[in-house]
């Protein structure tokens, strides 16, 4: 087992990619439950954690499910507060599921690969956890699957293993949450030579946690079709695996209301010297969540309806509609926003970016105040939509999260 001790020691390093010298402190933590409807069901998330960065410096923030902010500034990576041993770097991810343990988790990827706790209500350091073991791991996600055990999905590979304990990577780490150890790994399936599985996104998905695969080799020279798999925390292994033939860059599963369906979103090869994706391999599919492994329902034909890579991030606003975005570089300049009917396959747009690359995370919160949330770099806001009773996304007012720091909003994890 591999472990690390909590920390309490502060730090202070230079705040940078700002125009500031400091950063401003912390704007602290906040009450569990403190904001949100206190007429939500019991089920409904307390609010969503954004990262807001410029890839240089991060700031963390926490708002309510309807985009309302809590606390402007929960931490950055330049804070002298609340004691960060090892400092949040440009790169952090927060996990798109909301920990059942009430804990603020994030995620210092490449270059750092290590997973901070942190309180809610205190906005201080519970402990922190290299996951690297020597290599850049480039942890993508994060989820509790029982009261004292979490899967990290570990993105990168190891080409020299052997050295340390559980450092094979492109695989999912077992965590002990109670002494924030690695306990344990999970391998993942690869049978084609040279390709790397490349975990990213989970989800939970009744007894099993559903992980994406990108299925990309070490240099990214090549990528293989996109895949799911089914991993049992029961068992510690992988159950089953669904191929999605013929798509490529698929996402993280979205979940129904319901739990019947899912969605995966698949972006096709990115083509660098012509900046733009395939639509003939992108496109959104539904799948059946009721059968083990799930099976594929349809798939919406989006991607060449728009002429235009749908980016992996969405969420089902409605049982029957999903909020989902298209890169731009194709039939449009910028980014777009839309809406989907899962039923009918009829399309929405929502909006448009001047500029590719800017929309980043969604989240929907259907039943708990039915609001969906985008992050938008371009605007440094985020764009806000309320899912009506006929399926219709309505346009909110846009909210700036960040009024600390004034970083852009890039991610949204759950809370």
């Amino acid at each position: 087992m591999v472990k690390i001790r909590r920390f309490a020691i502060a730090i202070s390093i230079p705040f940078l990619g700002c125009d500031v010298d400091l950063p401003p402190p912390s704007t602290g933590g906040v009450q569990a439950g403190g904001g949100s409807d206190p007429g939500a069901p019991a089920a409904c998330e307390r609010g969503v954690v954004i990262v807001t960065s410029d890839y240089q410096s991060t700031n963390i923030a926490i708002s309510e499910l309807d985009g309302t902010t809590l606390s402007p500034s929960f931490v950055s990576s330049g804070a002298t507060k609340p004691g960060l041993s090892l400092a949040l770097s440009g790169d952090v991810d927060v996990p798109a599921t909301a920990p059942p343990s009430g804990r603020v988790v994030l995620l210092d990827r490449y270059g750092t690969n290590v997973i901070t706790w942190m309180d809610l209500e205190t906005a201080e350091v519970i402990a922190q956890l290299p996951v690297g073991q020597g290599f850049e791991s480039n942890p993508h996600d994060y989820i509790e699957v029982d009261t004292d055990r979490a899967f990290v999905s570990r993105f990168g590979g190891n080409p020299t293993p052997g050295v340390e304990p559980f450092d094979e990577g492109s695989d999912l780490l077992i965590v002990d949450t109670r002494k924030y150890a690695i306990e344990g790994r999970i391998a993942l399936p690869e049978e084609k030579a040279g390709l790397l599985p490349r975990p990213s996104g989970m989800a939970r998905v009744g007894d099993d946690v559903v992980v994406s695969l990108g299925r990309l080799a070490e240099d990214f020279s090549e990528v293989g079709e996109g895949r799911l798999v089914g991993v049992s925390p029961e068992q510690n292994a992988v159950t089953w695996t669904v191929d999605i033939q013929g798509l490529y860059g698929c996402g993280r599963v979205a979940v129904s209301p319901s739990g019947t369906r899912l969605a995966v979103a698949c972006s096709s090869r990115f083509d660098a010297d012509a900046m733009k994706y395939d639509p003939a391999t992108s496109d959104i599919v539904i799948y059946d969540a009721r059968t083990s492994p799930p099976e594929e329902i349809e798939r919406l034909g989006v991607a060449e309806e728009l002429d235009a890579g749908i980016q992996p991030s969405l969420a089902f606003a409605s049982e029957d509609v999903l909020l989902a975005t298209a890169y731009g570089g194709n039939a449009s300049a910028g980014d777009r926003v839309f809406s989907v009917n899962v039923d009918s396959g009829d399309i929405t747009p929502l909006g448009e970016a001047r500029q590719p690359f800017v929309f980043g995370g969604i989240h929907c919160a259907p039943g708990c105040g039915d609001v969906c949330l985008l992050s938008d770099a371009e605007r440094n806001k985020l764009r806000r939509w309320k899912a009506t009773a006929n399926g219709a996304l309505e346009p909110l007012e846009d909210v700036t999260v960040d009024t600390e720091v004034g970083l852009p909003p890039r991610s949204i994890g759950g809370l």
